[in-house]
């Protein structure tokens, strides 16, 4: 009898554990909090609505992946992760697209990242450090056209490259596709995309090059195989 009444004790708590463990379970699923990481020009707000969670969401019923794709596709996100930590809470981690240049058009000038996408309107004022690109269909790149992106991302190598040895203002003009001029004080150079190749040869010869170079400004033409073709300007 004894045996019979504890197994008729387990009978009903396992009955009420069959009831009750799925609304438990669906319980700690529930999202009821939404942690995003990574953001600093990007507000909480837009990211949540990019996500845009039904009302009926739960960790479990959620799509990781689409939401990483909605989140990926506003311009200013370069990569997210969203994942599930227990109880109740989302998280998205983000990755912001950063201006590395200014694109000056007739229209103004823009934020570009690292690999040539528009990021934004640039505000009125100084540029800082960022070096600016110039000649680019503007039309094309806000239309995120991947050649023109190819194009800015060679002209923002040959401006850091140039940034770091002659100093921060620096712009490119990439108008002619057979070559890029790099403008900064006092200085112009014409190179070709592959400018690696022609920098050591100048280096070498620019010690001998400095007394003139203070006699005004000068451009060094770099887009010929063996040859560092200096010319006065004016």
């Amino acid at each position: 009898m004894i045996q019979g009444g504890l197994v008729g004790i387990l009978v009903i708590l396992g009955m009420l554990g069959y009831q009750w463990l799925p609304s438990a379970v669906a319980g700690l699923l529930s999202i009821k909090r939404v942690s995003i990481s990574g953001t600093d020009r990007l507000d909480r707000r837009v990211v949540l609505s990019l996500l845009d969670l039904p009302d009926d969401r739960s960790l479990l019923s959620v799509d990781l992946s689409s939401l990483e794709q909605k989140v990926e596709a506003h311009p200013a996100v370069a990569s997210a992760s969203v994942g599930r930590v227990l109880p109740h809470t989302l998280t998205v981690i983000v990755v912001e697209r950063k201006p590395a240049a200014l694109f000056q058009h007739a229209g103004g000038t823009l934020f570009l990242d690292k690999e040539g996408v528009v990021l934004s309107l640039a505000p009125d004022g100084p540029a800082g450090t960022l070096p600016e690109l110039i000649g680019l269909s503007a039309v094309k790149i806000l239309g995120g056209d991947l050649k023109i992106q190819v194009q800015a991302r060679k002209g923002l190598r040959f401006a850091k490259h140039l940034q770091g040895h002659v100093g921060p203002a620096v712009s490119v003009d990439l108008s002619d596709p057979r070559f890029m001029v790099g403008k900064t004080d006092g200085l112009v150079f014409r190179v070709k995309n592959d400018f690696q190749n022609m920098w050591h040869p100048y280096l070498e010869l620019e010690p001998a090059l400095r007394e003139r170079f203070r006699q005004g400004p000068h451009e060094i033409d770099l887009r010929f195989a063996g040859k560092v073709i200096v010319r006065k300007e004016g």
